[in-house]
């Protein structure tokens, strides 16, 4: 399941509306469908839109179908040609239109390390760019969203800083605390990277134990949001248990999604979605500490 089916199974779930708040005026096909239809591409269409860039820059539907293009198409590491021109299209993104959802997009964003796209060139390179925009946009909440979702992984006192200040400008939009919830989560995994399908391919345990997880705790324990905390809850339960290389440790994660939906339902004790998530984790955590036993062959 990649990041964003993941992330609209537990939009569902807590009965919140869903997360991708910004207006889509790209075109009557979202960003994300532009994308998946980039995926598709041929070699030859995808260099007939570079020719099209060409002459007019400002297409962002060709730009969207060619991040698709080189983000599902393009799996070796090593191709300079491919990496280059994935760069150059994020890079003038950045530049241009900050506040985009293209910009926003997973598919936008750049790693230094965690899958087969990795370019620490590149990424040096946007991080720059990023972060010569943020005072001048220090009021657009649509570019410190973007600017947080490119550094949710390598930066989260960064993206935690940008979504802060993205709630404070717009404190009725649930998006901010969705975010927030996960990466207080991703940050209390310690997870620092993540493959070309959403998930998590690196945990650095020292973040796990460090000052930012310490923070993101915090920020939960303190919460009355039953959106942060639902998202919260969610990430640690499918990613924490995933991770765990014991099943004691995965009790302790779902423990610990229990405890933030116990939380939220005492902030949103109208929403009637808390019972089911509770039975979804109690049955879990009763499958894990009994497991059915295995059939003689």
């Amino acid at each position: 399941m990649s990041l964003r089916d993941a992330a609209m199974v537990l939009l569902v779930l807590a009965n919140l509306p869903p997360a991708g708040a910004q207006t889509r005026t790209l075109t009557i096909l979202s960003p994300e469908q532009l994308v998946q239809q980039g995926a598709n591409l041929s070699q030859a269409a995808a260099q007939a839109l570079e020719a099209q860039l060409e002459k007019n820059p400002e297409d962002l539907t060709a730009r969207a179908k060619l991040l698709g293009y080189y983000w599902y198409g393009w799996m070796k590491p090593g191709e300079a040609a491919a990496k280059a021109a994935r760069r150059r299209h994020i890079l003038w993104l950045i530049e241009h239109h900050p506040d985009s959802p293209v910009t926003g997009l997973e598919e936008a964003a750049i790693a230094e390390s965690g899958n087969s796209l990795v370019d620490p060139e590149g990424y040096q390179q946007a991080r720059e760019k990023w972060l010569s925009l943020r005072e001048a946009n220090k009021d657009n909440a649509a570019v410190l969203g973007n600017l947080a979702k490119f550094f949710q992984m390598s930066d989260k006192n960064l993206a935690e800083s940008a979504l802060l200040q993205a709630h404070a400008l717009q404190p009725q939009n649930g998006e901010w605390d969705w975010r927030l919830g996960y990466l207080y989560a991703m940050g209390i995994l310690g997870v620092d990277a993540l493959g070309v399908n959403g998930q998590p391919t690196s945990v650095d345990p020292i973040a796990a134990a460090g000052p930012f997880a310490a923070k993101a705790r915090k920020a939960l324990a303190e919460s009355k949001s039953g959106t942060m905390l639902a998202v919260a809850a969610s990430i640690l339960w499918r990613y924490g248990t995933m991770l765990a290389p014991l099943e004691r440790v995965k009790l302790e994660w779902v423990d610990d999604a229990i405890k933030l939906v116990q939380q939220a339902k005492a902030a949103d004790p109208a929403n009637p979605s808390w019972p089911q998530f509770l039975a979804q984790l109690l049955a879990f955590r009763q499958q894990v500490e009994s497991p059915a036993p295995k059939l003689a062959r």
